[in-house]
């Protein structure tokens, strides 16, 4: 009985598929394509969370870059001149709400811009000595400031105080545009009436561009603030006239 000798490894196949070197080459690119679209995917999912982590660790309250929006109430304080005394406490007050971005410099500094509206409301007393805004006297009589403001402030840091806010000093400084202004009188009503009270508004006397300087002392998200008026509350032709105070100390909470 005869016997076909076995067929040798190989054969069948193109002659350079029968070289060993050729076969492994070809097995590995046939590897790397079926490998080549997972790897890409994967490549694009690890720099996507990069970026993510990256941006996370840029933002926060102690991080590069932090913003945040707050509100304030202050109390009108200090000495006015003779002929224009206020009646203090809530009377002449100062309400304020805007947003606040803070870069941070390095862990001991930063620097805060600030943009906001803040309402100015001075409370005149009435007595013999009232020159502002004329010497005639009512019942009640107050001048209102509806004001746009941006403002610079230097951060000092204090202690240690992880992802949060934690103790600072802030050095005040900035300026503000008035947009509105009224002057508003109650008088004493005639038989029947139950009050009588008048508003002017666009008051030309009252300055339009205010600057202001001051520190704010906080503690994450509460803080006591103080700033002092450095313009005059009248245009500059009203020099004859007596200075309202030019104190406003408050407080003011972060929304955060």
């Amino acid at each position: 009985m005869m016997h076909r000798p076995a067929p040798e490894a190989g054969r069948g196949l193109p002659p350079h598929f029968q070289n060993p070197k050729v076969l492994w080459k070809t097995a590995l690119v046939l590897a790397g394509l079926a490998s080549g679209p997972a790897a890409h995917a994967q490549q694009v999912l690890v720099q996507a969370n990069v970026a993510n982590d990256t941006l996370k660790a840029s933002l926060g309250p102690n991080r590069r870059y932090f913003g945040h929006l707050y509100a304030g109430y202050g109390l009108v304080a200090g000495r006015s001149e003779e002929g224009a005394a206020l009646r203090h406490g809530h009377a002449s007050s100062e309400l304020r709400a805007g947003g606040r971005l803070k870069f941070r410099i390095n862990q001991a500094l930063a620097l805060n811009l600030d943009l906001g509206y803040a309402y100015l409301r001075y409370d005149l007393r009435q007595d013999n000595r009232k020159v502002v805004p004329a010497p005639v006297q009512h019942r009640r009589e107050s001048l209102g400031l509806h004001q746009l403001y941006s403002e610079a402030s230097l951060r000092l840091n204090v202690g240690r105080r992880g992802n949060s806010v934690g103790s600072y000093l802030d050095l005040l400084g900035g300026g503000g545009w008035v947009a509105a202004t009224s002057h508003v009188t109650e008088d004493v009503p005639s038989a029947g009436v139950r009050s009588v009270e008048t508003t002017e508004r666009g008051l030309p006397y009252l300055r339009r561009w205010t600057g202001a300087t001051g520190a704010r002392l906080g503690m994450d998200r509460y803080a006591l603030v103080g700033r002092y008026r450095l313009t005059r509350a009248f245009e500059p032709e009203l020099r004859a006239w007596p200075e309202l105070p030019r104190w406003v100390v408050g407080l003011e909470i972060g929304l955060f």
